[in-house]
């Protein structure tokens, strides 16, 4: 396989950072044809501010835009599917995107999700248990597709960058379904059928910390691009100082083909790596052996429930209960039966309203335990639950307000310790 070829762009302002980075790889007119039909995909999964570096930036959105009109396109689409649960269009709109978007000049906005126009795709040679895929026509039929993605961490694959956000390219149905497999795998599936002509990454202000939307800005001030996505992902890796040995992904993209990864097969063009690198703090390296004392029982959980877990366990050290209540049992997902080696009553957690079948069979069982409801649990409840141990200690919505806010202050400092370590 020939060389990669990624450039990284330092700088401050969002519009010059992602016009060098292109120009580096020979102008946008190497990319966009003339006349054709553009798909712009950025991140905008959770309904979450700018400054919050859940979503793609607002900035680096309208700069993509303005950058691919250069080409002169005849018409430019900005599309998306937004994480199950939420709002597509309400995700846009918080984020920033939106207006951003309609400022810059876009075409039209998108919402996969209620796209009712899909064309099954069959995967050829698949790697995880997904076989075929709906995609919307709209897309399969444009004549370039850009892919917008933010770097951030991500509890189910411990980061997020250009291939992860292809998975809002599909609807819930299908963005279920690959949370119940292999999701590095099915990633490479889906990229396998849905190769986007150029990738921009925003890692200006990329996440760490409790990723997909619960983590932290960090300034890392750079711009990715190219066209090799798995070449994109190794490179903010090591921007990030994530080893790529570490994470399943990468053996998903070698067995695939999908791309370069090994830093001898990847040409930085711009700004090297040394001049960009910025350790970022991910938590997500160990998965649930992070926290042995504990006992989980996770079954086709999502990844928003898997990533409030992990805080939950995590604000649980911030506030000193941590090792108060080890040996808590923690079910987590769709189970068809009650676990087994469960303990039950109030040494049993429950979160979601996923688990509520697995709770009518405990109580049909004569056993009882505590159950944090929600799609997801509020923020939180989980942890709450847990120390209080399902008696709730604030009485009304002022106290409910106090202490939230200055639980808030003890995990945030914890959090600036951890990020430093």
């Amino acid at each position: 396989m020939a060389k990669s070829i990624v450039s990284i762009v330092k700088g401050i302002d969002a519009e010059k950072m992602v016009e060098q980075a292109v120009d580096h790889l020979g102008g946008v007119q190497a990319f966009i044809k003339r006349g054709s039909t553009v798909v712009i995909k950025p991140n905008a999964g959770h309904e979450s501010p700018p400054e919050s570096a859940v979503n793609t930036s607002p900035e680096v959105v309208a700069a993509v835009i303005r950058l691919v009109k250069k080409a002169n396109p005849a018409r430019i689409i900005l599309a998306e599917s937004s994480a199950i649960g939420c709002n597509t269009m309400g995700c846009l709109e918080v984020s920033g995107i939106r207006k951003a978007a309609e400022d810059a000049g876009i075409d039209e906005i998108r919402d996969i999700k209620s796209d009712t126009d899909l064309v099954t795709k069959e995967i050829a040679h698949p790697t995880s248990d997904i076989t075929r895929v709906e995609l919307p026509r709209f897309l399969l039929e444009a004549d370039h597709l850009v892919n917008v993605p933010i770097f951030k961490s991500h509890v189910s694959m411990v980061f997020s960058c250009a291939l992860k956000n292809l998975k809002g390219v599909v609807q819930d149905m299908h963005h279920y379904v690959m949370h119940c497999t292999n999701l590095a795998a099915a990633m490479m599936d889906l990229g396998d059928i849905v190769r986007p002509d150029l990738t921009i990454v925003d890692m200006i202000r990329p996440m760490e910390g409790f990723g997909p939307h619960s983590g932290t800005p960090a300034d890392v001030g750079c711009v990715l691009a190219g066209r090799d996505m798995v070449a994109i992902d190794a490179t903010a890796c090591r921007i990030a100082e994530l080893p790529l040995e570490k994470v399943e992904f990468f053996d998903a993209a070698r067995e695939k083909g999908l791309g370069n990864f090994d830093e001898d097969q990847i040409e930085i063009l711009g700004n090297s790596i040394d001049e960009v690198k910025h350790k970022l703090y991910l938590p997500y390296l160990d998965g649930f052996d992070a926290w042995p004392e504990y006992n989980f029982y996770i079954e086709k959980a999502c990844s928003t429930c898997q990533g409030l877990l992990s805080f939950t366990m995590s604000k649980l050290k911030s506030l000193d209960q941590y090792d108060s209540n080890k040996g808590l049992h923690i079910i987590l997902g769709r189970h068809r039966k009650i676990p087994e080696g469960v303990e039950f009553g109030k040494n049993l957690l429950i979160m979601g309203d996923c688990g509520e079948g697995v709770k009518k069979r405990l109580e049909k069982a004569g056993k009882t335990c505590m159950h944090v409801t929600g799609c997801p649990p509020a923020e939180p409840l989980p942890a709450w639950m847990i120390i209080d141990r399902g008696e709730l200690q604030a009485a009304n919505p002022e106290e409910v307000r106090q202490r939230h806010v200055e639980e808030e202050l003890l995990f945030k400092e914890w959090l600036k310790g951890q990020a430093r370590t």
